[in-house]
């Protein structure tokens, strides 16, 4: 027997035809080669774990999916168009990527740096911080302050916003998830997600075959309760909730640190 590695991604999305066909009680039009599939493609189950497999990924975290993002220097005019605060959300990706999930990004300050911000000095060559998010409103007062330390960063559209102006180039990285990559051939891409989920995946595919092209709505409302549990009774969460993920597992003996946070607006 194989054992799946850490973050490993052995199965493609034509691995589970099968098992969303099963939670579809065998259904014969459950199929890649039935005659509606063949005139439309969407018709296929490969399509419903496709979009499932987005949406899952888009919203939950998974270490499949997660890097640590290129470092990226900011400071007076390398932004966009020769902006001090404005820099392109793809700067901080590796090429060709899109991000659904992000940490927040980690700014590289010298220890004379570091000490004019009033961080205490190291004895390293480097200080390392966690920046801050506010929303776009709350930073548009710090866009237009130069020669600052830039500690706040927001994103609007294609950007991230950066503030207040930094003074002199710092170094940022942006620890980030990668939206899920899907093959021009749907049924060969990978899936990129730990076995636990594997279950989720199919059930979240079957819903969307039966609420959709097989217009079985009954079935479609029961995977729905299943999946996300009874809105009627608390007591009866769905699989997704009593999911627990990597990150959840990792931390489960150690300490936290709450940090009490507010914007002005």
């Amino acid at each position: 027997m194989t054992v799946q590695g850490p973050a490993a991604t052995p199965h493609i999305i034509g691995d589970f035809i099968n098992k969303v066909k099963a939670f579809l009680q065998n259904r014969n039009d459950v199929s890649e080669t039935s005659t509606a599939a063949v005139a439309n493609p969407e018709m296929k189950p490969s399509s419903w774990i496709r979009d499932a497999l987005r949406e899952l990924t888009a919203n939950y975290p998974f270490p499949e999916l997660q890097k640590p993002g290129p470092l990226v220097t900011v400071g007076p005019g390398l932004g966009w168009q020769g902006s001090n605060y404005m820099y392109q959300v793809s700067k901080f990706l590796a090429p060709g990527e899109d991000v659904t999930l992000t940490e927040d990004p980690v700014i590289f300050l010298a220890p004379l740096q570091a000490a004019s911000a009033g961080i205490a000095a190291t004895t390293g060559n480097t200080v390392a911080y966690g920046m801050d998010y506010v929303d776009p409103k709350a930073i548009q007062p710090l866009l237009f302050i130069q020669g600052g330390v830039p500690f706040k960063y927001t994103r609007y559209g294609d950007m991230y916003w950066f503030g207040p102006q930094p003074g002199q180039n710092y170094n940022i990285y942006v620890p980030y998830q990668v939206r899920h990559p899907i093959n021009p051939d749907v049924i060969t891409t990978t899936v990129r997600i730990p076995p636990d989920w594997y279950d989720i995946l199919c059930w979240a595919a079957a819903e969307r075959g039966a609420a959709g092209p097989l217009r079985w709505n009954e079935q479609a409302a029961y995977i729905h309760n299943l999946l996300f549990g009874d809105p009627e009774d608390p007591e009866k969460p769905g699989l997704i909730a009593k999911r627990i993920s990597q990150t959840e597992r990792d931390r489960r003996l150690s300490p936290m640190t709450l940090q009490v946070g507010y914007t002005r607006y």
